[in-house]
């Protein structure tokens, strides 16, 4: 059994920290999430929801239920319980995870009606951004403020190096968010050190916990997607393939949440960015370090799609195109001795060198 205690808020020398001990295996630990004192206010101590949802993995990898000695909303209690909790449990093939609360509380947050999103300054990223600035979008729909967490995406099993990381990409996004006239909320957490699990099968319910502990604040947030919904699968290897049902599963009576770009294949939503100017300033999607090395899987991904479009030379400024450039035919050969694999984006990159004639080019 996980016991989940009620969450209280303190301050920290460089912030305030919404926090609750959990208990497992008659260990004890503190789960915390941080913000600047700024935001105080919208930490939420009153229910359990991000922190339910937090340790969720931790549960059902250890083959624990959840105690949760604290209210928590509903609406997500009843979701976890009979859609999501069960579903990832016969994804990974782990016995379900089943939540007891005895404090259930169905009323919305009184939230300021704040619609948010990550801001990576990655291609899912710039994308979803790209698709809130238009007229096309209600006034209560269009984004208000802009986050950034640590929660896995920079080491999954946290410490130091992944610390060092997100702050170093965390002075990319500041300068990102002040061009475009957006609040940053910069969130701290020590998620990845009590999981101890790899951040891709995972990411969806690491950066949700850290969107629930902020329902004072949002009304509406749009977590990227990072597959198209068409590729809707149930697998072991990413929770994107089926974020379009997740997230409905992780909304409460006062939070929704959207798979914002679904609608769009990765070569499409670069496409998109590339029309988008601050992009070619700030696009950031290296794995290696904290800004593009121009030679890891996911820069020449984004380079090769880039050249495809006819764009690559607006981000002379942001990848080193040197690095790319030696690497590019060997990356070339990948995708094309991967073009029937499973990966999707490299199957569209395939098809679009066909289409374009690119490989007579080359």
């Amino acid at each position: 059994m996980l016991k989940v205690f009620k969450p209280e808020v303190c301050k920290t020398p460089i912030g305030v920290r919404v926090q609750a001990k959990f208990v497992a295996g008659g260990q004890e630990d503190i789960l915390w999430y941080e913000v600047d004192k700024k935001y105080a206010d919208y930490l939420v101590h009153e229910r359990a929801d991000g922190f339910v949802v937090g340790l969720l993995w931790y549960a059902l990898t250890h083959g624990h239920d959840i105690e949760v000695l604290s209210p928590m909303s509903e609406r997500l209690y009843y979701t976890l319980n009979k859609y999501l909790s069960p579903l990832i449990a016969q994804v990974h093939g782990c016995k379900t995870t089943n939540i007891m609360c005895d404090q259930l509380d169905h009323e919305p947050f009184r939230n300021q009606g704040a619609v948010g999103t990550g801001l990576s300054c990655g291609i899912d990223s710039f994308s979803t951004i790209y698709d809130h600035m238009g007229d096309d979008t209600p006034d209560h729909f269009k984004i208000t403020h802009f986050t950034f967490f640590n929660v896995g995406s920079h080491g999954g099993y946290g410490g130091k190096k992944a610390l060092n990381l997100f702050k170093q990409r965390a002075e990319v996004v500041k300068s990102c968010a002040n061009q475009l006239g957006k609040e940053l909320i910069l969130l701290n957490s020590n998620l990845s050190e009590i999981l101890q699990l790899r951040f891709q099968p995972t990411h969806t319910l690491r950066s949700i916990s850290g969107v629930l502990v902020l329902q004072k604040l949002f009304n509406i947030y749009y977590y990227s997607s990072g597959v198209h919904a068409k590729y809707f699968e149930l697998t072991k290897k990413d929770m994107a393939y089926y974020d379009i049902f997740n997230l409905n599963m992780l909304s409460t009576e006062s939070l929704t949440l959207f798979s914002s770009g679904a609608a769009y294949t990765r070569l499409e939503k670069t496409r998109r960015v590339a029309e988008f100017e601050p992009s070619y300033k700030y696009l950031n999607v290296c794995v290696s370090q904290g800004l593009n090395c121009g030679k890891c899987f996911k820069c020449k991904k984004t380079l090769l799609t880039l050249e495809l479009l006819g764009k690559i030379d607006n981000y002379f400024s942001v990848f080193d195109l040197d690095a790319y450039y030696k690497e590019k035919q060997q990356y070339i050969n990948y995708v094309i001795a991967n073009k029937n694999s499973d990966d999707p984006h490299l199957r569209d990159i395939y098809r679009e060198m066909i289409r374009t004639n690119f490989l007579s080019k080359t």
